[in-house]
């Protein structure tokens, strides 16, 4: 029987009422009226408390508390036989309230960082959704709570770590809670991710009952360094259902986890496979780019295949590292061998668009410019204090953990592998996987994507490599994207994306989603599909061109990310020369217009709301009902919801996601 206590609007559960753990285990959440807004929906957001050794219950050693936070949305239709979403982010490092702002949540955030608005594509239209930060210190997850100072650029600075703390404070900075930065306070494997999640999945399962939904489906989706972590885990949740089933573990105390389908989006799982891709990524991709010269790309193909090269030192890695059930970061002599392979692998092959000027998150724009306006609105939203004492979180929020980030590299789990022989394992016990790739990311690029998709061995692997090419099909999208499925695996490249492509394509990764958990065919949403099913033959092979998206000549700098601002732009922000509104730098020295979306401008006029109706009616166009501002009236392109209030046409430049090389 469950214990809730009621204290105002926070509800504890304590586990000695739920779950017959040795340990003080227990969780609190809030009831949440912020984002979603849809009438009677309702969502939860809190934190899952685990004391000290709690881990020890999946064969792990923590010596430190962990506070792993969650945010739960009901699905809008309110159905009482919706499954059950759980997205994680990737990173390593990376919250998963990046992927619900930026991409799938049910809101997006306006210009001010202050107020939302309703994400029409959000996932939890079909399916209750959970996010979780599932590493100890990522996001709004923490060990313990310390007070001290961010940098302009993001570095934080304990108070009780004296000799890092600053003396006084710099022009940018700001004060707040944060994590404990502890690098050992913190996983460093993706064995122990899959493991540890497991167990908070148990614990919210079995202890959160604000649920209404009676429909036991899980489905697990993630993106990027996600591919590492959600195969290892969903390989590891089979594993103990037939532990349960034998009766090796209580089921007193465990729950089956029924999985319904597992999604990951421009995923990173297996580099030997995945990596000697790039270079061709990098010379002939489907835009025309050329980012590397006849030199570089000789050069890559040296590095990848000589002896004592990038492949080579991932299978001395993999030789020397223990299988990867029993991988829990603590061989030293083994991360050290990874570490020096990954480092090698990064410095020479992955990171060879570098000087080319491109983001690795989108080749079709620049590294250094924030090209989707309020792309990181989100950072000021989530800083707010009282949308903190909204969410029920004591710590400022950060996108990215570095402390999370250093440790896998340290670790070198990156070229560690099993990740993809876990995908095997999935789809031979009958769950479907889904891989979607925005095919203008470079970091997890969708040719290696493909390869991956090949190399998958399973059972019905036959069925998925003789599938044919087919179009998707999305209302009102002449050229959305084109895919192949078969034997439960579908791979879709989806156009005009980058790394996220629910940001860019929103409408687009909503279709594919929704038909992937309810178990359609992936191009027409027609057709149930089994392990039988595969499209047929409507391409010869991956087709399809375009150019890149225009660039505009001036971005604006949100002085929350101020590594995407031009160096201009920092110098008047730390000087205190440059008018600052909403986090968005608006003014020169001069007092003279910078493009920006608080208060759009052209040349040194600002733009009032009839100027912009005028700019809309006259250069504008409908797209559903969305409304183009033309790029000569802003400097970027956006659209105009409520007048005044811009929110973002699918553009992107750079992403805060950790690159793990």
């Amino acid at each position: 029987m469950h214990l809730i206590l009621s204290l105002g609007f926070l509800y504890v559960c304590l586990v000695h009422c739920e779950l017959p753990f040795r340990y003080n285990v227990h969780i609190d959440y809030k009831s949440v009226t912020i984002c979603e807004e849809t009438p009677g929906v309702e969502s939860f957001s809190g934190y899952i408390h685990l004391p000290p050794a709690t881990l020890k219950e999946v064969g792990l050693d923590q010596s430190y508390s962990m506070n792993i936070h969650f945010w739960y949305f009901q699905n809008r239709k309110r159905k009482e036989d919706a499954p059950l979403t759980v997205v994680l982010g990737g990173g390593p490092g990376a919250s998963t309230l990046m992927q619900l702002f930026r991409e799938n949540g049910p809101c997006k955030v306006n210009a001010d960082s202050n107020t939302t608005r309703l994400n029409k594509w959000s996932w939890n239209s079909e399916s209750d959704m959970l996010y979780l930060d599932q590493s100890v210190q990522t996001g709004f997850s923490y060990d313990r709570v310390e007070e001290g100072t961010q940098s302009a650029f993001g570095k934080v600075f304990l108070d009780v770590n004296s000799e890092s703390a600053e003396s006084e404070p710099t022009p940018g900075s700001r004060r707040g809670f944060f994590s404990s930065n502890d690098p050992n306070q913190t996983v460093n494997s993706t064995q122990s991710v899959a493991q540890s999640t497991w167990l908070y999945l148990q614990i919210w399962l079995r202890m959160f009952d604000r649920r209404q939904s009676s429909n036991p489906t899980i489905n697990i989706w993630s993106a990027s360094y996600g591919g590492h972590y959600t195969p290892t885990l969903v390989k590891y949740a089979l594993e103990q259902n037939a532990r349960l089933e034998s009766g090796a573990l209580s089921s007193d105390q465990y729950l089956k986890m029924h999985i319904g389908s597992v999604g990951l989006t421009n995923a990173c799982v297996d580099v030997p496979v995945q990596l000697p891709h790039y270079a061709e990524m990098a010379r002939a991709n489907t835009y025309n780019l050329s980012l590397i010269t006849q030199a570089d790309y000789d050069s890559v193909q040296q590095h990848l295949t000589k002896p004592h090269g990038c492949l080579e030192k991932i299978a001395t890695c993999r030789a020397a590292a223990p299988a990867q059930a029993d991988d829990f970061g603590q061989n030293e002599t083994a991360n050290a061998i990874c570490h020096e392979a990954n480092f090698y692998c990064g410095k020479h092959i992955a990171n060879m668009i570098s000087a080319s000027g491109k983001s690795a998150f989108d080749i079709g724009y620049p590294d250094n410019v924030l090209h989707t306006p309020l792309m990181d609105t989100y950072f000021g939203y989530l800083n707010q204090r009282h949308i903190q004492e909204a969410l029920h979180v004591p710590l400022n929020f950060s996108a990215n953990s570095p402390v999370v980030a250093h440790a896998f590299s340290m670790s070198g789990d990156n070229v560690k592998g099993g990740s993809l022989e876990a995908i095997g394992s999935i789809l031979d016990s009958g769950i479907s996987v889904t891989l979607m790739y925005g095919d203008r990311d470079f970091a997890c690029n969708w040719l290696g994507g493909k390869a991956l998709s090949q190399a998958i061995h399973w059972s019905k692997a036959q069925t998925f490599r003789s599938a044919g090419i087919q179009d998707l099909t999305v209302p009102l999208y002449p050229k959305a994207a084109q895919l192949q499925q078969g034997g439960g695996l579908s791979f879709i490249r989806v156009y005009s994306a980058g790394h996220s492509v629910g940001m860019q394509q929103p409408q687009i990764a909503q279709t594919i989603y929704n038909r992937a958990i309810a178990g359609l065919d992936i191009a027409t949403g027609s057709i149930a599909t089994d392990e039988r099913y595969a499209t047929f033959h409507e391409y010869p092979s991956w087709e399809w061109e375009d150019e890149p998206p225009p660039v505009a000549e001036s971005n604006p700098c949100y002085t929350l990310n101020l590594g995407l601002c031009s160096e201009r732009q920092q110098h008047m922000f730390l000087n205190g020369s440059g008018t600052v509104q909403d986090f968005f730098l608006i003014a020169d020295e001069r007092g003279e217009c910078i493009t920006n979306p608080v208060r759009p401008c052209v040349g040194n006029k600002e733009l009032s709301a009839w100027d912009l109706m005028v700019q809309m009616g006259s250069k504008g166009q409908s797209s559903g009902s969305i409304l183009l501002v033309s790029a000569t009236a802003l400097g970027y392109v956006a659209c105009v919801g409520i007048v005044g209030v811009l929110c973002v046409k699918g553009l992107m430049g750079h992403m805060a996601e950790t690159f793990p090389w």
